[in-house]
């Protein structure tokens, strides 16, 4: 790798941690992050037991831990930003969650040896990774074998998410890429995983509470939402945007994925 490389990649994770550091709090009360039927969704997929150890990569504010914690032995969450962690340190000393530690550190390089944990979780987050790959080599790497890894993250259908990740960009320029479900599946099952559940889940987006959570001004605001009157007539067919009660709502798209590290390695 050349110099000029290294240092790309030294300053990448920086992006994401300036944008989350100064969004933290507000992705603790988010109504996306913390919906309870969402959260109740992806913790079903994850195939939790009492006696697991779960890893939550890039926990944010703790949601994903604190619903899991309950039903396991323990959960380490994981963030690369330390004022994220803050936040969900304050969310389980709230609820008294005392099986949660926390662990300052890259999603790309885990601090923990290899097979330690029953599933690695991680949920609204890859889309930020700007090399996804080391990642899901990392999770497959500490798990161990017969254990799982569940994901939850934005998926459009690739003609939406082509022309949607200029807004995904402007709305918080730590923003990478979107993956397709069939990106996903082939990823997985490239790096060794045998998919057991990929579903594109639809719901219908609050924008401007999207845009809020991500605390984007006034000015990029009305930038974006100009860019959705440009969208061709096949992406806004698929979007249906409306304005309802002065709110901008449009359809969205999440994957929800459960793939398993074998317990003989696949050759």
């Amino acid at each position: 790798m050349s110099s000029g490389s290294e240092s790309q990649r030294e300053r990448e994770p920086g992006d994401s941690r300036e944008q989350f550091a100064r969004v933290a709090e507000a992705y603790r009360t988010s109504s996306t992050h913390s919906d309870p039927v969402a959260l109740a969704r992806f913790i079903s997929i994850c195939d939790l037991k009492p006696n697991h150890r779960v890893l939550d990569v890039a926990t944010g504010a703790g949601h994903v831990a604190m619903a899991a914690a309950p039903l396991v032995r323990e959960v380490v969450a994981l963030d690369l930003t330390e004022e994220m962690l803050e936040q969900a340190r304050s969310l389980a000393a709230s609820r008294e969650v005392r099986n949660v530690s926390f662990v300052l550190a890259n999603a790309e390089e885990l601090p923990f040896p290899s097979e330690s944990f029953d599933r690695v979780v991680v949920r609204s987050a890859p889309h930020h990774f700007h090399h996804l790959l080391p990642a899901v080599a990392e999770a497959y790497r500490v798990l161990v074998p017969g254990g799982a890894f569940a994901v939850s993250d934005c998926s459009p259908p690739p003609v939406v998410r082509d022309w949607l990740e200029a807004v995904e960009v402007g709305r918080d320029q730590s923003h990478v890429r979107s993956r397709a479900l069939e990106e996903w599946r082939g990823l997985l099952l490239a790096m060794g995983f045998t998919v057991e559940h990929a579903e594109r889940i639809e719901q219908e987006k609050d924008i401007l509470d999207w845009f809020e959570v991500a605390g984007v001004g006034a000015p990029e605001r009305k930038r974006l939402l100009d860019y959705y009157e440009t969208a061709p007539a096949a992406v806004h067919g698929q979007l249906t945007p409306q304005w309802r009660e002065g709110r901008f709502y449009h359809r969205y798209w999440h994957a929800l994925i459960r793939a398993r590290r074998p317990l003989e390695p696949v050759y």
